[in-house]
């Protein structure tokens, strides 16, 4: 069995320490016990605030919210998958970055976000840069893949994850709550096409006057049932994943397998025209 845990919070847009405090106090009862990994939200610790992206930005070297991920996870012992943090590359390079720390308290990777959203005024794209690799974290007993919430409309991600050998998706967010279908929907599509598990860490609570994010982190299986999930409020979700039934499954219903992935570069499309 694989056992995490997953942090669901509300960040404290312009105030970071008083959001660290608040996570701290989400966490405490979980301490003492034994997990493989903890995950949490996109920019968690800074808020969903695209115009204050910049000023919330933080030097991967010496930044606070990576400084905490790393005394999480040296006092876990685990694995942290940090959700996301504002990263600053240069005067004119912003990353919306997900930090792994390693039990260690050492940054083994960082993925960055891939598709950036630019809708209603949330034009994320107006101040970050996109990334440009994908990462898989191997632990040596599972295959992990990561992802930041607007990458979830791009299947595209997961199927090459997929075909890496990836046994469990990550997508960390701060998802609207007036898209609580599409969230549903997309995340079990996604465990469904590639027989995968599914863990989404979500922010939830107020962002600005009328606007929500939406909560209702979840962990799906490789058939799309949802096994775990939250609500609105803020906590933490502990889960157990079974990589022998994930790997039966795939055994028993060859859906990998049968994939034609050699020939869809040769595929010939035909249009056809129709005239009155």
């Amino acid at each position: 069995m694989i056992k995490g845990l997953l942090v669901q919070n509300n960040a404290i847009i312009g105030n970071r320490q008083a959001t660290f405090n608040n996570v701290e106090k989400l966490l405490e009862p979980y301490r003492g016990k034994t997990f493989d990994f903890i995950t949490f939200p996109e920019v968690w610790s800074c808020g969903w605030s695209c115009k204050n992206f910049k000023l919330a930005a933080e030097n991967l070297e010496n930044s606070e919210t990576v400084n905490f991920l790393k005394n999480v996870a040296l006092d876990f012992k685990t694995t942290v998958l940090g959700g996301s943090f504002i990263r600053k590359v240069s005067e004119s390079d912003y990353r919306n970055t997900c930090p792994v720390v390693d039990k260690n308290g050492r940054i083994s990777a960082c993925y960055d976000k891939m598709h950036l959203f630019s809708h209603k005024g949330s034009e994320e794209n107006r101040y970050i840069t996109p990334g440009d690799y994908l990462v898989v974290i191997n632990t040596g007993n599972v295959k992990i893949g990561l992802s930041i919430c607007y990458d979830i409309r791009y299947p595209e991600i997961y199927r090459a994850y997929s075909k890496q050998g990836v046994q469990i998706f990550i997508n960390s967010a701060a998802w609207n709550r007036t898209k609580l279908e599409h969230w549903l929907i997309m995340h079990r599509a996604r465990a469904i096409e590639n027989q995968c598990y599914m863990i989404v860490a979500d922010q939830c609570g107020k962002i600005a006057e009328n606007e929500y994010n939406l909560g209702h982190s979840l962990v799906a299986d490789g058939w799309g049932d949802v096994l775990y999930s939250l609500g609105e409020q803020e906590g933490c979700l502990e889960f157990a994943l079974d990589i022998e039934k994930l790997n039966k499954l795939r055994q028993d219903f060859p859906l990998l397998k049968d994939r034609r992935d050699k020939d869809f570069s040769s595929f010939k499309i035909k249009e056809i025209k129709l005239y009155e």
